[in-house]
């Protein structure tokens, strides 16, 4: 039986891959002058008023009960921003206290009321829309990031979701890098499955074949990762993240998610562009308890990776972004649906300041969004493609 090689191809896993291109450049990187932007999407639609929110504010207490609410005093208490976003008390959420001294030494910040121009509650249309370098859904648009990305280099972004990034699509030096990094670089059948490989694409007279392009990239550029992970008498070792950093282990998914985001920076392989989705935020009801842990699993790892790589001597700039937020009013099911405003969070190892102040509009029924949802007084979009272009150029 005749075995083509974009059957091979696809055997292997590779068609998530395949938007990488062959290069001839080096992998070395300017630590000083570099930065990664490292974009993480929170699916589903997560609370920005169960998160940050003003509250003092009236509107907002009669709109929620305590337990979806940041609350003023207590126990449970929010805690306080240094830089209030409006003239009113606000908090974020006592779960993000990982974050908290981020804010205070001004490498934290975070813009509410922000949102699509092209409000919709449908995650599809939401997601994609974001995720585009359109302002519409169902369009052939690349990905917003893809005019970003240089395409001199041999590895300019990855994602970690098992599927393709929307916002890298048009990234043709990219990779996909789901699970485990030691695992998700190795080839199946191991050396013997590599040699099959490196004999399929290698030089055969078809420099013009895209696919054999593909291979010949995606096979370099895992073998290069590859080289450089940590080995024991041969073997590749699990990560080993300094002794001063702690990651939570409760979400396999978001933990393997920055871990392979911190190995990768601290390469060197010039990475700009990382992408993590972090997904469960669709709370319609018994949000509480579910809300907490998100928060929690979120907020931990975001510091671990955060530190990780500052630790290192590497730089970054980690937007956090949702294609939506929730209605002001909770529903009968202690939770809330789908909703438009939302807020959008970064943070920076270098302390600059990335954001514009946030412009509230308050939440009264006459300033919400159709009379329930959280108003949208920034176009996300532009923000996301401002801080892309300060942080890669």
């Amino acid at each position: 039986m005749t075995i083509r090689r974009r059957e091979i191809l696809q055997a292997l896993s590779f068609a998530p891959l395949a938007g990488s291109a062959l290069t001839n450049l080096s992998f070395a990187v300017n630590r000083s002058s570099s930065s990664t932007l490292v974009v993480i999407f929170l699916r589903g639609g997560a609370d920005s008023l169960n998160m940050v929110a003003p509250v003092d504010d009236k509107n907002y207490v009669q709109a929620r009960p305590p337990e979806l609410r940041v609350l003023g005093e207590g126990d449970k208490s929010g805690l306080k921003l240094p830089s209030p976003l409006s003239d009113a008390d606000w908090r974020l959420h006592p779960a993000c206290a990982p974050l908290l001294d981020l804010f205070q030494s001004s490498r934290g910040q975070v813009l509410h009321a922000c949102g699509l121009l092209n409000a919709t509650r449908s995650h599809f249309e939401a997601q994609e829309i974001l995720e585009s370098a359109a302002s519409r859904a169902l369009s052939a648009a690349p990905g917003w990031l893809s005019s970003f990305v240089p395409k001199e280099l041999k590895l300019g972004a990855i994602g970690t979701s098992s599927g393709q990034v929307r916002a890298l699509a048009g990234v043709r030096n990219s990779l996909n890098l789901a699970g485990e990094l030691r695992q998700s670089v190795s080839l199946p059948w191991d050396d013997q499955g590599r040699r099959v490989l490196e004999a399929m694409y290698g030089a055969s007279g078809e420099g013009n074949d895209e696919l054999l392009q593909v291979g010949q990239s995606v096979l370099g550029q895992l073998g290069t990762i590859e080289s450089k992970l940590a080995r024991v008498d041969g073997r590749v070792q699990a990560y080993s993240p300094p002794p001063s950093v702690k990651y939570n282990n409760e979400n396999g998914e978001w933990l393997n998610a920055t871990q392979t985001v911190a190995q990768l920076i601290k390469m060197d392989l010039g990475l700009q562009v990382a992408c993590l989705d972090f997904g469960g935020w669709d709370t319609h009801e018994n949000q509480s308890g579910r809300i907490n842990n998100l928060i929690r699993q979120w907020s931990t790892n975001l510091r671990a990776l955060f530190d990780d790589i500052s630790a290192s001597g590497h730089n970054a700039t980690f937007l956090v972004v949702s294609e939506f937020g929730r209605r002001v009013k909770a529903n009968a099911s202690n939770g809330t649906d789908h909703g438009h405003g939302s807020a959008l969070w970064a943070f920076d190892t270098r302390a600059r300041k990335l954001l514009p102040n946030t412009r509230w509009p308050g939440l009264s029924i006459p300033e919400l969004d159709q009379g329930l949802d959280l108003k949208s007084t920034t176009d996300v979009k532009s923000i996301l493609s401002g801080v892309a272009s300060k942080v890669i150029g």
